[in-house]
């Protein structure tokens, strides 16, 4: 579309927004943070006499990222219709990941190797660093508190979990384990409830202090508590019944039902980091938060991964030095250097200068990027949603309760003219709850594709009995279908991503949001709908209930069969479209640039790819 037709559009809308006696304000704080002509058509396409023709521009970029367990990401996307007053304040990117689970009597799986993401090159030279750039800043530098992906990129380069994922299969490969668990070498009881591991003798923290079971099972006990204020409490407390050490290097998991994921889902990842107990295990539950250790105060922070804390300037940068006895090898860098920057265009603007080494990078500048001779840049499928959560609790709103308001706002908005508009192409319009590269992935077997429909969108407003008044907004017992939107579609900053994750998982002070969220490697979507998962339990941000999904969530998790698990899971998102807990809009793609002096980074969507090889990465020029 050319400048004059943008501008053109724009004064369409402007004209369609005023006339429906909206704050002309509002309009222009909408364009001005850069929200797509798209997406404010489709804010205006359930009130209209006639739906406003929707039309594409340039629209605020993404930097999207993976993820080992399930977080809130960010994202960009902004709109829904109908409504008065839209505040526009924060998001950015998402990503996520979700594969198969294996079998319980799978062969043992090894370090990967020779598959296209895990082909090592042998290391040319040691000695330098490496700097990744993003703009979002960590929270924590504490495995049992992570809730956001800066934070479990960190994490993950210090604190190994028992199990790490391939980045070719997304099966799990041993980390802190010698080995995973299976029927065939005793480590799955016939029962499919009791796990045991076996760990790796030759594993010292940094401090020189060994590495025990006594780590372990501290870990998991203390994510049990609820005091702890963590999102991964409610699937621990209902998935394990005990775990305990009958030797220094034997763990065994007792579950309370056949958790098929178990593996996949609570023994991979940041989110599943091992603790030092040595170091936690005399600070009071509800005030490891406050510790030095969630800090990354480098007296503390021990570490078993291939990386430890040195520094940490907030909002600026971080240092991790390499650990000399990581256990699979000295890691041939030195340094890796986390550098935070204002925004995603910095985030480029590092890239092409040489600045910075490598970075997940929005998909508006993939055209850009890719041009750049010293980048290696690549696209993938990922793991992730974008979506638009509702306000489901009754104490804080009423306006989301009626479904066929949540289904009409779904309706009027136009995807597919958003995914171009917004990625370029880069995106797939969702169908359903589960990501393109999820088993569960079934598109053609979702019963509610929710095409862009305005005039069904209107229809089911009038019969939920939202009319509309003599202002043109529509009016239930007295009451305005107005509401606010919270996001930051446009400035991408990571003071508004930080305020705007604080918004929406700890206070929960808001009507309507739009963030991305970042999966783990299954699909099991317990954390986000299931009556179990609230903040701060887990991720069902809205308080949505429906016993019916409860029970699928369940039965999913229970079944080994993955034909079987997949059926549960058709029939589970066909449950959640009819309900509209939440838009779910596209399913993104990442991008990424690796400077090419950088050797063995690969980047693409499973686990804390590519950071799980980084003691085998290394720059040829060594500085």
């Amino acid at each position: 579309m050319s400048g004059e037709q943008d501008q053109a559009a724009l004064r369409h809308l402007e004209r369609a927004w005023t006339a429906r006696g909206f704050a002309r304000r509002d309009f222009l704080r909408l364009a001005g943070a850069g929200v797509s002509l798209a997406a404010i058509g489709g804010l205006l396409a359930a009130c209209a006499d006639t739906p406003p023709a929707t039309v594409a521009s340039s629209v605020p970029t993404l930097a999207p990222s993976a993820a080992p367990s399930p977080s809130v990401a960010q994202t960009s996307a902004s709109s829904a219709p109908n409504v008065q007053r839209t505040t526009v304040i924060a998001t950015t990117a998402s990503t996520t990941r979700i594969a198969g689970t294996p079998a319980a009597n799978a062969a043992p799986l090894e370090y990967p190797s020779g598959g296209p993401f895990s082909m090592n090159e042998p290391v040319g030279r040691k000695g330098g660093g490496v700097v990744e750039v993003a703009f979002a800043d960590a929270r924590t530098n504490n495995p049992l508190l992570t809730t956001d992906l800066a934070s479990n990129y960190r994490i993950g380069l210090q604190y190994l979990s028992l199990l790490g994922l391939n980045p070719d299969t997304a099966l799990p490969y041993p980390e802190l384990a010698a080995a995973v668990p299976t029927r065939e070498n005793g480590g799955i009881a016939a029962d499919g409830r009791t796990y045991t591991f076996k760990l790796r003798t030759d594993v010292r923290w940094s401090d020189g202090t060994p590495f025990t079971a006594n780590d372990v099972v501290f870990t998991y006990q203390t994510l049990a508590k609820k005091e702890l204020v963590s999102p991964r409490t409610a699937d621990i407390t209902d998935r394990v019944a005990s775990v305990s050490n009958p030797d220094d290097y034997t763990v065994v998991f007792k579950l309370t039902k056949i958790v098929a994921p178990f593996m996949t889902a609570n023994c991979t990842g940041a989110g599943y980091g091992i603790v030092p107990s040595h170091i936690l295990k005399d600070v009071p539950v509800d005030q490891i938060k406050q510790h030095p250790f969630s800090a990354g105060d480098p007296r503390f922070s021990v570490a078993t991964g291939p990386f430890t804390f040195q520094e940490w300037v907030k909002d600026d940068h971080a240092t991790l030095v390499k650990n000399a006895t990581f256990f699979r090898g000295e890691p041939a860098l030195d340094r890796y250097y986390f550098r935070v920057v204002k925004d995603s265009t910095a985030v480029v603007t590092a890239l092409k200068t040489g600045e910075a080494d490598w970075g997940h990078v929005a998909l508006s500048f993939y055209d850009e990027i890719a041009k750049q001779g010293h980048l290696a840049t690549t696209k993938y499928d990922t793991y992730s949603f974008e979506f638009s959560g509702f306000q489901l609790d009754p104490e804080r709103t009423t306006i989301f309760q009626d479904t066929e308001v949540r289904q009409a706002l779904t309706y009027a908005l136009d995807r597919e003219a958003m995914a171009q508009a917004i990625y370029g192409g880069l995106a797939t319009v969702a169908q359903g709850t589960a990501p393109t590269l999820s088993f569960a992935y079934a598109p053609d077997q979702m019963q509610k594709p929710y095409s862009y429909d305005p005039k069904r969108a209107e229809a089911l407003l009038e019969e939920a009995g939202w009319r509309k008044g003599a202002d043109g907004i529509r009016a239930k017992d007295g009451k305005k279908l107005q509401f606010t939107i919270w996001t930051n579609a446009g400035s991408k900053s990571r003071e508004e991503w930080s305020a705007l994750l604080a918004r929406v998982t700890e206070t929960r002070d808001f009507e309507m949001f739009m963030i991305g969220f970042a999966w783990d490697v299954d699909p099991d979507q317990t954390q986000m709908w299931s009556s179990k998962s609230f903040p701060p339990n887990g991720f069902n941000l809205g308080k949505y209930t429906n016993p019916q999904v409860d029970t699928l969530l369940n039965q999913g998790l229970t079944e080994l069969d993955p034909a079987k698990r997949k059926a549960i899971y058709v029939e589970m998102q066909n449950l959640l479209l009819a309900d509209v807990p939440a838009i779910i809009l596209f399913f993104p793609q990442g991008v990424s640039a690796v400077n090419k002096r950088l050797h063995n980074c690969k980047p693409n969507a499973v686990g804390l790819s590519p950071r799980w090889n980084t003691h085998l990465w290394w720059v040829a020029d060594g500085k």
